[in-house]
């Protein structure tokens, strides 16, 4: 009878560990296809990009976006269908954005690609938020098995819809000090950066007070020399004199 009861119990973990294996072997022939930083430690499928500490000769900027398939690669080229949501999206391709070429595919042995989306800046920027929804479809190489996953009663973790969020929205840099740099302007802040070739994100998080104080004498000398010589430069409005802080006149 103990004996009996040993096969029975060789028989049942034997019997576990095949179904386990080939549940994990369906799983992977599943060929499931979804964007990568759905699956990191801190999944997201959403991204936000600013131009705003970009400088102001920056035209146009370059993301990478990586795709990836369930299972083990194979030795041909697999296209895959990745489109633009342009109902939902409320950026414009080839105004706000290059459409990524319709012809993807995960390479002949590889399990992942990644998609080049080329934004571009524009006006309009300055105070919208645009955003660009890209989705996976299944084709005849991949499915969307993994689709989504509930991470909260109020949020739910898309694995095959990707947000790229863009704008031009300047806010006042963290490191600025009023004292000595005065009323924090967009051409204030770009001024500075083209005069004394530093950038908007270096000031945002490194600058130090030392910095900020030169910056603010360095320009009230500058403004006081452009206005003696006739060449007075005023804020975006035309009628405001551009000035740093009361620490620095």
């Amino acid at each position: 009878m103990k004996l009996f009861k040993i096969i029975i119990s060789i028989v049942f973990i034997v019997g576990f560990i095949s179904c386990k294996k080939d549940a994990i072997m369906t799983y992977h022939s599943e060929n499931s296809i979804y964007f990568e930083p759905s699956i990191k430690s801190t999944p997201l499928d959403t991204t936000g990009i600013s131009f705003a500490f970009a400088g102001g000769t920056a035209k146009d900027s370059t993301i990478n976006i990586v795709i990836l398939v369930s299972g083990a690669p194979v030795n041909v080229d697999r296209p895959y269908s990745l489109f633009i949501d342009k109902d939902s999206s409320t950026a414009k391709a080839g105004v706000h954005f290059v459409e990524p070429n319709a012809q993807q595919s995960i390479k002949s042995g590889f399990v992942r690609d990644t998609v080049k989306l080329k934004l571009l800046r524009t006006e309009d920027m300055l105070d919208s938020n645009f955003k660009i929804i890209l989705k996976l479809k299944a084709n005849e190489n991949f499915n969307t098995a993994m689709s989504f996953k509930k991470i909260s009663d109020t949020r739910t973790l898309s694995y095959i819809k990707y947000t790229v969020n863009v704008n031009d929205i300047l806010v006042k840099p963290k490191r600025w000090l009023d004292t000595y740099l005065g009323t924090f302007t967009r051409k204030k802040l770009f001024m500075i950066c083209d005069l004394l070739d530093t950038t908007p994100a270096y000031m945002d998080a490194q600058a130090g007070v030392g910095d900020i104080v030169f910056y603010g004498q360095y320009m009230q000398r500058y403004l006081n020399q452009m206005e003696k010589e006739g060449n007075t430069i005023y804020e975006d409005d035309g009628v405001t004199k551009m000035k740093m802080g009361l620490s620095v006149q």
